[in-house]
């Protein structure tokens, strides 16, 4: 697997000596060794020579929870990576898109914090009361206007009486409910059918949003039950609703916190839509208790009196806090949006009497585009799943002697720096993560010091995730600015950021650093659309671009062959000399400055928590 000296094909400039394919699969399943060996034969008969391998399952090769049949196909493929001369990195340290990690242990995803919701007891537990109540106005859709279609108690409503209507005969209960047909043409130009009304709310309070909806040939779009705040601007609930093109009164549920926020914007509706009719009717909101609650030392709960003076622990006076089904469902590491919450029990002898008004501080999980749930960057436990993480795939490579070092998968983290795990320095974000990264490489030189490392750009790179930014990026208190600093320049940036204003940016900033960088081009994009060349052609003249990597995720493998006609096809190939070797990369050439990564503080040294929350807007 020695590429570097062996021909490649020089594209502007760049000797692309590794010329990868991200393969994400499931070992467990017979017929994907046949699959995924006839991709890397495909793969090496058009010119690539690496693969990188993704599988959830890769988290968990030494739990036991694994079919005999896992490593038998794991190695078959191995195997024919190893007759086909490829680089192989597997994919691991998936913090972002933690499911293999929070397999283990779904108490260590990133929590939001509660503070001071009030309960009351009655009946032997502890429900949830709010004086007076949280409630939206007219969400049931009862209250109809005299005449027209506009519905009183909203603040906003698109296109009454030609895209959004009163309709007194399809509802779910009552009398009316809120309908939208047609909203393409009838609500043009960008489609959207929407409700929205302020609503004022106590800040990090917990809620569950709830719509009842039908659909009769709905197509294009998307609904949801949007909440948005501002002072600063963020968006609170970023899952849509997934609704089917045509079914029955369906009800779909969502939970926010309210972070900072003294009042939100509450949205039902669908934007960007086409044809067809949506319903919507009986809305509801109420705090959402206990689900998805996060138990673990960076999450502690606490429950005071209705005052704050008088504390009252698990011990004594309330059943142990637990929900059963957060992290659970439908397997270990996953989480649904909502369920019922968990009971919480009074203890016999409890100080909490029947009718008292309490409070509990505590930490829940936050998902992200349905499913998507972040594990904590600094508390303790995680390292210690990863380098077992790491050691497993390690072991099993190495046996099948195609072990090339390990991809990190650090990528998209949307939900950061709201609860009591472990901070280092300062405690932003952008330490933390740097931290995160140095520890673990770290551990990783641990089990193999000449062991190669490559990771995902966006979460290390100022022009892309890492931006310092006054906007909030999703659910993260604070920016990733200073990332980079636990980055050693050793390591393969595999760069994403393909954006044409800002590319050049990015891959200089890397470069500067020492870092080699492979680009991670294709994204699904149907050969009339092929850029990559263009983005090769852009960084021309930037050191330590060595190779492209064709990255799908969800198209398949229909476009390889075209994709590398695309981008070396008619590449001249050339052997490195000795001295061009020598001056290939900007480790041979560039100075990287390593900024240390200050260690992780003590409690007696942790300076006052500052929450600094910029201006959200969606990013990549």
């Amino acid at each position: 697997m020695a590429h570097a000296d062996a021909a490649a094909p020089v594209v502007h400039g760049h000797r692309l000596a590794r010329r990868w394919v991200y393969v994400q699969t499931n070992f467990q399943v017979a017929d994907n060794v046949a699959r995924v060996n006839a991709v890397l034969d495909r793969a090496k008969a058009a010119g690539y020579n690496g693969v990188v391998f993704a599988d959830v399952k890769f988290g968990r090769l030494d739990d036991g929870s694994l079919i005999p049949a896992y490593f038998t196909h794991l190695r078959a493929v191995l195997d024919h990576a190893r007759s086909l001369d490829f680089t192989v990195y597997p994919a691991t340290a998936d913090f972002g898109y933690s499911a293999s990690l929070l397999w283990h242990d779904p108490d260590l995803a990133e929590g939001l914090p509660v503070r001071d919701a009030p309960f009351r007891a009655t009946g032997g537990r502890l429900v949830p009361h709010e004086d007076p109540p949280t409630r939206l106005a007219n969400a049931d859709f009862e209250h109809v206007p005299a005449s027209g279609h506009t519905f009183p108690g909203w603040a906003f409503q698109d296109a009454p009486g030609r895209a959004t209507f009163v309709d007194r005969d399809e509802r779910h209960g009552g009398q009316a409910s809120l309908r939208m047909t047609d909203l393409g043409t009838a609500s043009p130009p960008a489609g959207n059918g929407r409700v929205y009304q302020r609503l004022a709310v106590r800040p990090f309070q917990v809620y569950r949003l709830s719509v009842w909806v039908k659909t009769a040939g709905f197509r294009g779009g998307e609904a949801r039950a949007l909440v948005l705040a501002q002072n600063p601007a963020r968006t609170l609930q970023w899952n849509a609703i997934p609704v089917v093109d045509t079914q029955d009164w369906t009800r779909f549920d969502v939970t926010f916190n309210t972070l900072t926020h003294t009042e939100v914007l509450v949205y039902f509706g669908v934007w960007g839509g086409d044809r067809g009719t949506i319903w919507w009717d009986d809305g509801l909101i109420e705090p959402a208790g206990l689900v998805n609650l996060v138990r673990r030392p960076g999450a502690p709960v606490r429950i005071t009196g209705d005052d704050g003076a008088t504390e009252y622990d698990e011990a004594r006076d309330v059943e142990p806090l637990a929900d059963p089904k957060a992290g659970t469902v439908p397997w270990p590491g996953a989480f649904d949006l909502w369920h019922p919450p968990p009971d919480i029990r009074l203890r016999a002898g409890s100080r909490i009497r029947d009718g008292d008004v309490v409070r509990l501080s505590f930490y829940h999980t936050a998902l992200i585009y349905g499913d998507q749930v972040a594990a904590s960057l600094t508390e303790p436990a995680v390292f210690d799943i990863v380098e077992g993480q790491m050691r497993g795939l390690r072991r099993e490579l190495a046996a099948a002697g195609v072990f090339g070092g390990w991809m990190f998968g650090h990528d998209e983290i949307r939900v950061h720096g709201w609860d009591e795990a472990p901070r280092a320095g300062g405690g932003t974000p952008g330490e933390n993560l740097a931290f995160n990264f140095r520890t673990l490489v770290d551990r990783a030189h641990g089990i193999d010091p000449d062991a190669a490392i490559a990771t995902w750009s966006d979460m290390f790179d100022p022009f892309h995730n890492a931006a310092a930014r006054r906007d909030p990026y999703y659910l993260v208190n604070g920016d990733w600015s200073g990332s980079w600093d636990g980055v050693p320049a050793d390591v393969t940036v595999l760069n994403w950021n393909s954006q044409p204003a800002v590319r050049r940016d990015s891959a200089a900033f890397f470069a500067g650093r020492g870092h080699n960088q492979v680009l991670a081009g294709y994204y699904d994009t149907p050969p009339t659309g092929f850029r990559d060349r263009g983005w090769l052609a852009d960084l021309e003249g930037v050191p330590g671009i060595t190779g492209v990597m064709y990255t799908q995720w969800g198209s398949g493998y229909g476009n390889l062959e075209a994709w590398a006609r695309h981008v070396w096809g008619d590449a001249p190939w050339t052997t490195p000399t000795p001295t061009s070797a020598a001056n290939a990369g900007p480790t041979a050439t560039a100075t990287a400055i390593e900024t240390p990564v200050r260690p992780i503080a003590t409690a007696a040294t942790t300076p006052p928590r500052r929450i600094l929350l910029p201006i959200a807007r969606r990013g990549p």
